[in-house]
């Protein structure tokens, strides 16, 4: 998933980053492509449930059958070929056996929420009824891989020139890593080897913000993403549209965007994109959550990037030096300048607590103006009472953390953790903070090298607050070198009891016993949410050792990690490696034994090993697609080199495409907490020669914005601070979708039809705003207009919390400072 909305900040702020992506023939000027890299996960899920797959506004039907998934699969591999047109290779990566610290979030949570979908677990269909059966190690997940080598031999074979001398790698779910990790792994070994062409043009589809941060980290300049573009899609023409993201211009923009007035070192777009890489991770992603005052609504990038430019040359330099990225001791982190960094940003935090609360206190306010305008004035007194004592009295306050006043962040302690003593709200955010920092540096390799850690995972469900990390960087790291589970063992760890039909039978046997009848949903009080109470990685790697010898062959085989398989025609121009491949064939070479690839001659660097594939034959898993008979695709397993020190540079002889973007192209706007409201005042036209200078204040806007476009929090947007309830005197029961899904304390969770009114109701009001028609019963309550409005009266018990719904994380219970399982 990445950074929530990353995606929706890049395009609105670097526009000329995307370009549309039409299947035509090339002809001059367009980009012709020599690999491609799919990210597999993305097209099995559309092909399994294209209805839930952004096609809002269009009839699409599910499948009810296997070998329907698998035709829309291969129909939706044969577009994005026909659209790229790879010329050297075409790389398929289906998601294997992730992280514990991917695990123990995105997937458990998303898992748990298709289980709870009664509607969709009551379809019996072949098999295709339960999206979690889409998971390493099911019996799905073996036929997703045999499906994918009979398309592709079925492609080789096929007289269609595209595919005549191109060579296609498979890593299918039992290949352990995320898609895209696998896939940047191979370009980092790749890259390293002799013989390999600085100027190969990469293209890797895929929707997950992730790719462009991988991309970038790359180093690579040909590159694109390939992506679905959905704001096309119509009831009129559901055909699907795509665009690429081109990653050299995205650079171009950065190199602009991060110039440093006057800087105390030499400037390095390279360095300066890994920094860039590393402050985002601050804006939270599948592996840890995000900084509290860090919303990507409220534009917090740009914070980020302004106190980076502002900071720099009080900081020294640079942030991370990736040629140390594999130090064991985070000596890849220049400790005393990221500490210069989050002091800076910690100075911001407060102020945007407050501007929440503020903007909160607005909110709730007009919504109870609006309440009592439609009832009758008999009813008025008597509402606003309610009203007063629901949500304004200073001794039962609403919003019982009320971030961004003073003593805020003891309040914070004492209602998540259940702690109020100094000793032990120090000893609590030294532990969240080194945690975190832990989390940040496991990134950083993951990214840009390798896994550092299979069992490592951040054990809170928050992140410290930045003014909590300044004063807890300097610290010792060393990552436990371990190994991925086995597929079975994460189907244990992240499949709800409903979706123990994916499991070998003897496996059920195990997760219907008490102790395993888990996570379970837990209610976070004070956040509205939903926690999954974890598992103990001992309990389960104990229990299910001693399952092994009741597993069938079949079931081992699912259970066993794989390598990556690599086909190509016999006939192929690349010949040095047809050679190899043939010869492993007709020799009596051991399937241990490897012979390695000549790069220099090949262009492709590794190792090769025997199959046991019998060639000639392939049998079709589909009843009406036909058998492959005189076979003339080759396959051996693959081993990508040896994983060396990633080159975070350009590559010699690398060909830099001429520069299309200039300092006028981006434009400025002002920092969210400088100016009053929720929305931007209007832009001001700005000159070239106006182009970004320090500011002297943290409080002090810059010089110029633009039109604040879809992802600004606008006055009376999604302003449902107030769900209605039972009858009119059970009102506002649940915070403002504006606001932070942390909530407002013993509010509680409102039901899905409570939303519905809620949002209904201020739909229909948006943009009212009479106080003229308040009964003057009320004239003189807090909810009248004359005050002043959010900055003229004073804050009373309504506040906004520090996370907001992007879908990741949770919160810990009320009264526990113990962290979260794995």
């Amino acid at each position: 998933m990445g950074i929530p909305s990353f995606y929706r900040w890049l395009v609105n702020r670097y526009p000329s980053i995307v370009s549309p992506a039409k299947e035509s023939r090339p002809a001059d000027g367009i980009v012709v492509y020599d690999n491609l890299y799919l990210d597999m996960n993305q097209i099995i899920h559309y092909s399994f449930h294209p209805q839930d797959q952004m096609n809002a506004g269009t009839d699409v039907c599910a499948p009810t059958t296997v070998s329907e998934v698998f035709e829309s699969m291969f129909d939706y591999l044969d577009r994005l070929f026909r659209i790229v047109r790879p010329r050297r290779l075409l790389y398929l990566a289906v998601d294997g056996v992730a992280p514990c610290a991917k695990m123990n979030g995105m997937r458990r949570g998303r898992r748990f929420a298709w289980a709870s979908e009664e509607e969709e677990m009551q379809k019996i269909s072949e098999g295709v009824s339960d999206p979690n059966v889409i998971t390493p190690g099911t019996e799905f997940m073996e036929k997703i891989s045999q499906a994918l080598t009979y398309y592709i031999r079925a492609r080789l074979n096929s007289s269609d020139p595209g595919w005549k001398h191109i060579m296609v790698i498979l890593s299918d779910a039992n290949v352990p890593g995320e898609g895209e990790h696998k896939i940047m792994s191979f370009i980092r070994a790749q890259r390293s080897m002799e013989g390999y062409d600085p100027n190969t043009r990469h293209c890797l589809f895929g929707h997950d913000a992730d790719l462009i941060m991988l991309a970038l980290a790359s180093h690579e300049v040909h590159f694109s993403i390939l992506r679905e573009d959905n704001s096309q899609l119509t009831e009129a023409d559901p055909e699907k549209q795509y665009l690429f993201l081109n990653i050299w211009v995205l650079r171009e923009y950065l190199e602009i965007e991060l110039k440093i007035l006057d800087p105390v070192c030499e400037p390095d777009i390279e360095r300066l994109i890994d920094d860039f890489i590393f402050i985002c991770f601050l804006m939270g992603n599948d592996f840890i959550p995000h900084i509290p005052s860090l919303e990507m609504k409220e534009y917090a990038l740009d914070l980020l990037i302004e106190v980076y430019k502002t900071t720099f040359n009080k900081m020294g330099g640079y942030i991370v030096n990736i040629e140390k990225v594999k130090d064991k001791h985070a000596a890849y982190l220049e400790v005393s300048r990221l500490e210069i960094f989050f002091h800076q940003l910690s100075m911001y935090e407060e102020k945007i607590f407050l501007k929440r609360y503020e903007l909160e206190q607005e909110s709730l306010k007009k919504s109870c103006r609006d309440v009592l305008r439609e009832a009758s004035e008999s009813e008025r007194l008597e509402l606003s009472r309610k009203l007063e004592d629901r949500f304004f009295n200073e001794e039962r306050p609403y919003d019982k953390l009320r971030l961004g006043l003073p003593g805020w962040k003891s309040r914070f302690y004492r209602e998540y953790f259940g702690i109020e003593t100094s000793n032990e709200i120090g000893n609590l955010q030294n532990d969240m903070a080194q945690k975190y920092l832990e989390g940040l540096c496991w990134m950083l390799q993951y990214y840009l090298a390798d896994v550092p850690s299979w069992s490592w995972y951040y054990p809170f469900y928050v992140a410290p607050f930045v003014s909590d990390l300044k004063s807890h960087c300097r610290f010792e790291i060393s990552f436990t070198v371990d190994k991925p589970l086995r597929p079975f063992d994460q189907l244990m760890a992240v499949l709800p009891l409903r979706s123990s039909c994916a499991l070998p039978e003897c496996y059920r046997k195990v997760m219907g016993r008490k102790e395993f009848d888990h996570p379970k949903l837990q209610a976070d009080t004070i956040g509205k949410r939903f926690l999954w109470k974890c598992i103990s990685e001992e309990e389960l790697l104990q229990a299910t050792k001693e399952l092994d010898k009741e597993l069938s062959m079949h079931e081992m085989r699912r259970n066993t990690p794989r390598q990556e398989k690599i086909f190509l025609q016999r006939n192929s121009n690349a010949q040095a490696l047809a050679k190899v491949i043939v010869q492993l064939q007709t020799s009596s070479c051991s399937p241990e034994q490897k012979l390695p690839i000549d790069s220099a001659i090949s262009g492709l660097g590794g190792w090769l090993s025997p199959d046991g594939l019998s060639n000639g034959f392939f049998c079709s898993p589909l009843q009406n697609l036909q058998d492959i008979t005189n076979d003339q695709a080759i396959s051996a397993m693959f081993f990508n080199p040896e994983a060396g020190n990633p080159i975070p540079r350009l590559l010699s002889n690398v060909k830099v495409p001429d520069k299309t973007v200039t300092e006028a192209d981006i434009s400025r706007r002002l920092l969210w907490h400088t100016y009053p409201g929720s929305r931007p005042p209007p832009p001001i036209v700005e000159r070239p020669d106006t182009i970004w200078k320090p500011i002297s204040k943290p409080s002090a806007p810059r010089e110029e914005h633009k039109n604040a476009g879809t992802g600004w929090m606008g006055r009376g947007r999604g302003n449902a601070a107030l769900a209605a309830a039972e009858t009119t005197t059970q009102l506002l029961t649940a915070s403002s979708s504006s606001s932070s899904s942390y909530g407002h304390g013993a509010a509680g969770s409102r039901t899905a039809a409570e939303t519905q009114r809620s949002s209904s109701s201020s739909s229909s009001r948006r943009g009212s705003r009479r106080a003229d028609m308040v009964a003057p019963q009320s004239r003189n309550s807090r909810f009248d207009d004359s005050d002043g409005g959010a900055y003229g009266f004073r804050p009373l018990g309504i506040g906004s919390a520090p996370w907001t719904g992007d879908g990741s994380g949770g919160g810990h219970g009320r009264g526990s400072a113990q962290p979260r399982g794995w």
